[in-house]
């Protein structure tokens, strides 16, 4: 199999000690699949916020429960312990595992899912869930062959064998997806859905019907994402010049870029300052 080698990082600090094994994909995945992880560890906080990116994932649990909290009121605990999928997202999601984790995770890129995947990618975005109410009984024995499996390459061998075997649908996105796809990615989302429809020749509605069917999410949502995401990459620890980031990211002004803040990251840009992150795609919240 023509698999990358795995990179491995460890950590350990204040936050915990986990280390994650990250491998590229097989090549005949690369254009769906953006990355594959192992993670196995212990952190010391109680709770942290995954950030939404323009990726969806499989994700399975083969270590202890662990836990995703729907907001209230009341707040709602969900036990995961088994196999889930998670569509795009235009928020944060706030997990805990107190118990320690081992994760093994399929990062889609944004039309990914669509590409490999029998499933309405409308019907999953902004949800996360178990994967056997799609898949039935080949999730569960997925899941219990990585168990049987003490090897972190193995383990990872095992998920793209089923992918390519168990997973690659034959569908076809049309091309109008790809492309508008790229264009937001390349853009960091700075490009607008009116200028996609143009330069696509189609209508705004044709568009945003094609990607919300084929992605989950209308291409202005996938725009704020991407630019949200810019901005995150360009931040250090310490205050930038909020209105310059905000001009350079694309935003209207630096109210837009504080707004979209808040919905993304559940903070104002300040206090996401002063939270520590333990990776670039979360940030520690209790």
């Amino acid at each position: 199999m023509a698999s990358g080698a795995i990179e491995v990082h460890r950590h350990d600090s204040a936050l915990g000690q986990w280390q994650v094994a990250l491998r590229q994909p097989h090549a005949a995945l690369r254009a769906h699949v953006a990355q594959l992880w192992h993670g196995a560890g212990q952190v010391s906080y109680q709770r942290d916020r995954i950030l939404p990116q323009a990726r969806s994932y499989l994700l399975i649990n083969l270590g202890p429960p662990q836990y995703m909290f729907l907001p209230g009121p009341p707040e709602i605990r969900v036990v995961f312990d088994d196999i889930w999928f998670s569509g795009l997202y235009e928020g944060p999601i706030e997990c805990a595992a107190p118990q320690g984790s081992v994760l093994l995770g399929v990062a889609f890129s944004a039309g990914g899912a669509a590409s490999l995947l029998p499933w309405p990618q409308a019907e999953l975005a902004n949800r996360t869930g178990p994967l056997q109410d799609l898949l039935g009984p080949r999730a569960r024995q997925l899941r219990q062959r990585l168990l049987e499996t003490p090897s972190v390459a193995q383990r990872l061998d095992l998920v793209e064998d089923w992918l390519l075997a168990a997973c690659i649908s034959g569908r076809n996105v049309h091309p109008l997806v790809h492309w508008a796809l790229a264009r937001l990615a390349d853009s960091a989302g700075r490009v607008r859905a009116e200028a996609l429809a143009r330069d696509a020749g189609c209508s705004r509605k044709h568009l945003t019907t094609l990607l919300s069917r084929s992605v989950g999410l209308p291409p202005k949502s996938l725009a704020r994402v991407l630019r949200f995401q810019h901005v995150l990459g360009r931040l250090g620890r310490q205050a930038p010049d909020w209105a310059q980031l905000a001009a350079d990211g694309g935003y209207y002004d630096q109210s837009h870029l504080i707004r979209d803040f808040q919905q993304f990251s559940g903070l104002t840009p300040a206090a996401f300052l002063r939270s520590a992150q333990p990776d670039p795609g979360s940030v520690v919240v209790r």
